[in-house]
């Protein structure tokens, strides 16, 4: 750091926490001259114009064989672009996803690793230095003590892979922020109530990370003794990742309808005065306390509902890294290993995690996780709770729409005759001439018809 104090408080903290081989540097030259030939430099700085300030001032001093890691969510395709300039002076440049937020810090994160092969392992699959450096510091997986990290293929997947699981994390707190609002605004639940609900999931395979963190969200006090959440400034921030993910699947073709009304929900909640001046005018009809078995029915429907919506929403990040694995030739992207990595650590740690790891394993070339029958039968057994869920929501005017675009996905997935896309099809073709394609006839001629002529149309 450059700051002088800076350096002389964390070498102090170093000292109090008996952390030995430690030294800190105010000048750049310096801090790289210390390090053993090939160098390893790991950056962890926001992303963007701080990365290529640093990359330009390292520029001066590494030499051929050294190695930069970016431990920030940058965009990908930035991370290739670095990459491809580095490699021209003989500097291997990995950038690596990083998950687990401050916790993560101290106690371990999830590592999603790109980046060139050599700088990972070397030809007798022997591993490097940063390999073994980042196995152990990653937070390791309750189920068999490994540790979560996870080498995704040369280039920017690394961060891609992250920018997929950011996305997911996106789908996943909007999921559970729906599920709140019902327990709250159609069950009166308070939120000891919902805390100890999600608490009782903790042996479920619904229980996650993030279920156990709302848990605690919801216990917080203020001063006073009220709920510190029912204060918190109804506007979600986003960093950008959200927004990624689904311009990313729009250009590959891939629907991410939960990450996007996830993002939608956000961007949403950010028009607070609209939001005021709408409220008279709208929303369904009022609801009075449910009588305590109402409650104890109203917390089944909301898991099962959770719980589809949730596999949906994997389901989605799954199938676009497939196409980006595909479209960008990372054949090193093993998405069982992935979902493996993702046990510790990372935000979106979950303990149904394993049930898709192993599906995907069994049929690696499956297009989409709920085409697996282990994993289509826990939505088909709680699929009439999910609609049940959704049907009290919209009938009382609580938005909900990263479980209804949920539902929306599945439900289109299910149906072998899509009477909409035929209709779109058939008014493109009306009104510009896009052609279309026949069921009754040959695969793969078009045709185009005058639509506004009345007489019957000439085979």
């Amino acid at each position: 750091d450059l700051d002088e104090q800076k350096c002389s408080l964390t070498i102090e903290r170093a000292r109090r926490e008996e952390i030995t081989n430690f030294a800190a540097y105010t000048k750049l030259e310096d801090f790289v001259h210390s390090l053993q030939v090939p160098r390893h430099v790991i950056l962890l700085v926001p992303a963007g114009a701080p990365v290529e300030a640093c990359l330009q001032d390292l520029g001066k001093f590494l030499e051929k064989g050294d190695v930069i890691m970016d431990g920030g969510n940058e965009w990908y395709e930035n991370t290739e672009r670095r990459a491809n300039k580095l490699a021209t002076l003989g500097i291997l440049y990995i950038g690596c996803g990083v998950s687990g937020g401050a916790q993560g810090a101290r106690h371990g994160p999830a590592l999603m690793v790109g980046g060139p092969q050599s700088a990972w392992h070397d030809d007798k699959k022997t591993p490097t230095k940063l390999n073994l450096a980042l196995h152990a510091i990653a937070a390791r997986a309750k189920e068999d003590d490994v540790p979560c990290v996870v080498y995704c293929g040369t280039g920017g997947a690394g961060n891609y892979v992250k920018m997929v699981h950011n996305g997911i994390e996106y789908g996943d707190m909007q999921l559970i922020g729906e599920i709140y609002t019902i327990l709250r605004t159609l069950g009166k639940f308070s939120n000891i109530k919902i805390a100890q609900l999600f608490e009782s999931w903790s042996d479920s395979i619904l229980h996650s990370f993030l279920i156990e963190i709302t848990a605690a969200i919801l216990r917080k006090k203020k001063n006073d003794q009220t709920d510190l959440i029912d204060v918190v400034l109804d506007k979600s921030g986003s960093k950008g990742t959200g927004k990624w993910t689904v311009q990313s699947a729009a250009d590959k073709g891939i629907p991410m309808p939960t990450v996007a009304a996830a993002l939608d929900a956000r961007y949403l909640s950010a028009r607070y005065a609209d939001r005021q001046v709408l409220f008279p005018q709208g929303r369904g009809s009022e609801t009075s306390s449910l009588q305590n078995e109402d409650q104890n029915k109203l917390s089944q429907l909301v898991f099962d509902a959770l719980l589809c919506a949730k596999i949906t929403s994997y389901a989605q990040g799954l199938a676009l890294l497939a196409q980006a694995k595909k479209d960008h030739s990372w054949t090193e992207l093993h998405l069982p290993q992935v979902l493996r990595c993702w046990r510790g650590g990372c935000i979106i740690r979950a303990k149904v995690l394993p049930l898709f790891a192993d599906a995907l394993e069994e049929n690696p070339e499956i297009f989409n996780l709920i085409l697996h029958p282990n994993v289509s039968q826990l939505i088909h057994q709680r699929q009439l709770a999910w609609r049940q869920t959704l049907s009290l929501a919209v009938a009382h005017g609580i938005p909900v729409p990263a479980l209804s675009s949920s539902l929306a996905y599945y439900d289109t997935l299910c149906t072998p005759r899509l009477h909409s896309a035929a209709l779109v099809q058939a008014q493109r073709d009306c009104f510009g001439g896009h052609t279309y394609r026949r069921t009754d006839l040959s695969e793969g001629m078009s045709f185009s018809s005058n639509w506004l002529d009345p007489s019957p149309e000439n085979d």
